[in-house]
């Protein structure tokens, strides 16, 4: 190993921590085997033959400790009892309600969603200065989590065709931009990238082409197109959006006396994205201005339904298009429906999946490469990032390190076996320890893909080529049974995915 090779910098990412309640144990088991014991007890009691006495015994192991499909029961138990509670009450489909659309309503922004999309809001929050262009800024408001977002779009720089030193470096000033989002009492609950990719096609390629029968050169045109045609199915358009959202509640704390605490938290997230922006370009990435509500709406609708995108093409010289006009009730879908192993808005199926497990061996900077550059169908990549504030931090790791080494010094006092992970875990949080003395910053994070097809059987097709491209890239990615449409909006940028921990 040459001396560059022996100096190149890996990472490593930490494993899930499963040492639950007691042995091992999560919350579910030893809540199901507690309930079956006092069953159990209580049948003995009241004198019930021996055969009763252990249903509930049995049922509660196997809840615990039985699998399906490679997945705990207890796990799969929520995810049945909303599937069939959305069966029951006939929720898992949805219709919108089609608006008549007049002089009085025109101008609403109010728009019928889904209810994985419910309470969403689309604001103009007008244009803001350092924005080169004049358009507004989409700002989403979701009232239910209380919270506003926009999105900025993103480009690399041919990262894959830089020398590993110069990729070292742009992710360390990747984590740069991210760490100052990691501050107490800050306003920006969660940031999260979506890189979406869809096939591009070279129709545009042979305009220049002289028509059948005028070519100068005939052999040579012919080869050219059958160059172009075998290149096609494997060009793909990739889109980044790094959407930014804020906590009404906390930002509003910024306003001033007399001030509406909803205008002072739009101010406040518009500030960060400009500061985001100012960062990201110091990293190194060409960052675009903000979305506005037209190029949002548009943005949404392709990755809710990718077969609208020439429908969508064909009308962007209109002239309320250019004028930056968006209508209020064309950024939604029309019709849902959630189904075990797919989720459908409108004309596509989606499929989508979490990351369960990151790389276990450490991974250079490019590590992403098989997935991100695989070009087959049309799939969203998205990680959801929370900052986490340096006291909740340290507060956690004292947590971690308490409850590991109980749970160790209780394995060992009950003839249990200590194994690889646990020890693993135990060095992962020293390892967060050791950082956070240093001063680097922590995010919570999550990962989730998204497939996208017109019909089942291309979906099928596309998620086996997705889960061989995670799988090269050391991704254990899990599909959302019964919960597609929860993963689908986790990879949109609406702000909107994982249940959020409050700071204080």
């Amino acid at each position: 190993m040459t001396g560059a090779e022996a100096s190149a910098r890996t990472y490593r990412f930490s494993p899930l921590d499963r040492t639950g309640w007691i042995l091992g144990l999560g919350a579910a088991q030893s809540i199901a085997l507690g309930m079956g014991i006092l069953a159990a007890g209580l049948l003995v009691r009241s004198g019930a033959p021996a055969p009763l006495v252990f249903v509930p015994v049995v049922g509660a192991l196997a809840f615990a400790f039985g699998a399906v499909d490679r997945r705990a029961v207890h796990e799969w138990a929520p995810t049945v009892a909303r599937f069939v509670w959305l069966r029951a009450t006939r929720r898992h489909r949805w219709f919108a309600e089609i608006p008549l659309l007049t002089a009085a309503d025109a101008g609403s922004s109010r728009v019928d969603l889904p209810p994985f999309l419910a309470g969403l809001t689309l604001v103009d929050a007008g244009p803001v200065p350092w924005a080169a262009r004049s358009a507004g800024v989409a700002v989403v408001r979701d009232r239910q989590d209380r919270t506003l977002s926009a999105s900025l779009p993103v480009q690399g720089r041919e990262f894959t065709l830089l020398e590993r030193e110069e990729q070292d470096r742009l992710v360390q000033l990747w984590g740069d931009v991210l760490a100052a989002f990691c501050t107490e009492r800050g306003a920006v609950s969660h940031v999260r990238f979506a890189e979406w990719a869809a096939p591009a096609g070279l129709a545009g390629e042979g305009r220049a082409l002289p028509a059948p029968g005028e070519e100068p050169n005939a052999e040579a045109v012919d080869d050219y197109r059958e160059v172009l045609a075998a290149a096609a199915p494997m060009t793909a358009r990739h889109e980044v959006l790094l959407t930014v959202t804020v906590d009404e509640r906390r930002a509003s704390r910024r306003a001033s006396p007399g001030e509406d605490p909803r205008e002072s938290a739009t101010g406040v997230l518009l500030e960060e994205l400009r500061l985001l922006s100012a960062r990201l370009e110091g990293a190194g990435l060409v960052v675009g201005p903000p979305l506005s509500p037209v190029e949002f709406a548009e943005s949404l609708r392709v990755r809710l339904d990718p077969a609208c995108a020439k429908r969508l093409a064909a009308r962007a010289s209109a002239l309320g298009v250019l004028s930056g006009v968006a209508n209020p009730h064309a950024w939604g879908p029309l019709a849902t429906e959630s189904h075990r192993s797919f989720a459908r808005a409108d004309c596509a199926v989606h499929r989508s999946y979490w990351v369960a497990e990151w790389p276990r061996l450490e991974v250079p900077a490019s590590w992403l490469e098989p997935l991100l550059l695989h070009a087959s169908g049309v799939r969203s990549f998205a990680v959801d990032l929370e900052p986490v504030p340096p006291s909740r931090s340290r507060r956690q790791v004292d947590r971690d390190s308490t409850r590991l080494a109980a749970d160790e010094e209780q394995r060992t006092r009950s003839g249990f076996r200590v194994g690889a992970r646990h020890r693993r875990v135990q060095a992962a949080v020293t390892e967060r320890e050791a950082e956070l003395v240093a001063g680097y910053a922590e995010l919570g994070f999550a990962g989730f893909v998204s497939v996208s097809a017109p019909d089942e059987s291309a979906l099928s097709e596309s998620c086996a080529e997705v889960e061989q491209a995670a799988a090269q890239a050391g991704l254990d990615i899990q599909a959302l049974e019964g919960r597609h449409e929860l993963g689908l909006v986790c990879c949109l940028p609406a702000g909107r995915g994982l249940a959020r921990r409050r700071s204080p």
